[in-house]
């Protein structure tokens, strides 16, 4: 049974609904805060890029992609304008953008292909976000066919770098994914190597503030 206490008095109700309207407004304002908001692009900066400035281009890019999603729109509404500026720089052969514009093929348009050569491309560079995408991508044969001594080979290049995708996704969680035998894992190893000997450390990239 319930008490009366419970159930509230009509006196009380208009407060209550006061109470609620105040709520679902702070509720809505929340929500619109995690919209995308319209980058700010100086002219300078705009200059820059469109003059061929590889750096300007990468900014101008990075910063659509980190607003590229539109909570009002319910769409990526900013994802074409960033692979436009991306695109621009990796043309230069700048593996930040062709990191990220692997990440435009392979999310928006599906283009797994595109999308691999790309993370190629980025992975040969140093990247280490790219080169853990390159061992996920040999792993799951994504772009390419399956190939579990690459596949190592490039996600320990990229766990080196400071790149997991999430606790487990490492390359001891390849070995027991993929059921990898020691002598896999020897050569996966020997790889990943000989690859630190001759193009040194992978680095992360640098996110705008």
């Amino acid at each position: 049974m319930i008490s009366s206490f419970c159930l509230p008095s009509k006196r009380t109700r208009p407060r209550q609904n006061v109470s609620l309207g105040i709520c679902l407004l702070i509720f809505i304002f929340a929500l619109s805060s995690c919209g995308s908001i319209e980058p700010e692009i100086t002219q300078s900066l705009k200059s820059r890029a469109l003059e061929g400035d590889v750096q300007a281009q990468f900014e101008i890019g990075l910063k659509y992609y980190q607003a590229r999603y539109d909570f009002w729109r319910g769409k990526a509404s900013y994802w074409e304008d960033a692979a436009l500026w991306f695109e621009m720089a990796a043309n230069q052969d700048d593996p930040r953008a062709q990191y990220y514009l692997s990440l435009y093929y392979f999310n928006v348009h599906q283009d797994y292909n595109k999308s691999f050569e790309l993370t190629r491309l980025s992975a040969e560079q140093g990247v280490a976000e790219a080169q853990y995408s390159l061992g996920m991508n040999y792993a799951q044969a994504w772009g390419t066919q399956q190939d579990l001594v690459l596949a190592y080979k490039w996600i320990a290049l990229g766990n080196d770098g400071g790149v997991k995708g999430g606790s487990l996704a490492d390359v001891e969680w390849l070995v027991w994914k993929a059921n990898m035998n020691a002598d896999q894992v020897s050569e996966g190893k020997r790889l990943a190597a000989e690859h630190k000997a001759i193009y040194g450390e992978s680095f992360q990239i640098k996110l705008l503030p």
